[in-house]
């Protein structure tokens, strides 16, 4: 696990193992924990329930598989969700699922879910296209061969790739590969195959 956030982290989640927790049916892939703060992967398997007591303050929730069900209603592959609250005892899958979840992060009262599915990209910097979510978050597609610019991260950046590979000067990432880079860290990043990443900049 990655506590240090003053240094670059970067696993493929591909090469790690599901790890039990206490709740049954539940598995979890922890990439960094500090504080009450948590980011990791966890699946749901089928008919599974989240966990049987505890309520979690502010979650941030991408949907990578499946179906995933909570008080707000179902959220299918590609609903991003960011909660100032949220019941675990009511979050479930049926058929099972797997999201990329981070806890306890932010304070405000900010609600939105986004099926990303349904909205539309907008044209970003160069060939590449975006789907804003929440401020500094969102969704970037990488068309083929697209190249970018070198440049910093003010407060740093986090990426899940979702599709394709992510790549730059330090290294190739995979589909479900989680990376973060320290403020003022500074990369060139580029991709061989149309990409999508999920990313978070400036809350580092």
């Amino acid at each position: 696990m990655n506590h240090d956030y003053e240094k670059r982290a970067f696993i493929d989640t591909n090469t790690i193992q599901w790890q039990k927790v206490e709740t049954k049916d539940i598995l979890k892939k922890i990439l960094a924990i500090k504080d009450k703060e948590e980011t990791s992967f966890i699946k749901l398997n089928e008919g599974s329930f989240l966990n049987q007591t505890e309520k979690i303050n502010s979650v941030e929730i991408f949907v990578v598989e499946g179906i995933y069900i909570n008080e707000y209603g179902e959220h299918p592959k590609g609903t991003y969700l960011r909660l100032p609250k949220e019941n675990e005892a009511l979050a479930k899958s049926n058929d099972g699922c797997v999201i990329f979840r981070k806890t306890n992060f932010f304070t405000d009262t900010q609600e939105l879910i986004i099926n990303t599915n349904t909205e539309e990209w907008l044209q970003g910097q160069g060939n590449l296209e975006v789907m804003p979510l929440y401020e500094q978050t969102a969704l970037v597609k990488w068309p083929k061969d697209e190249k970018f610019t070198p440049h910093k991260h003010w407060g740093g950046e986090e990426i899940v790739v979702l599709e394709g590979t992510f790549i730059d000067e330090h290294g190739e990432y995979p589909k479900n590969s989680w990376l973060r880079s320290p403020h003022l860290s500074e990369h060139f990043p580029y991709v061989n195959e149309e990409t999508i990443i999920f990313v978070k900049t400036g809350h580092i």
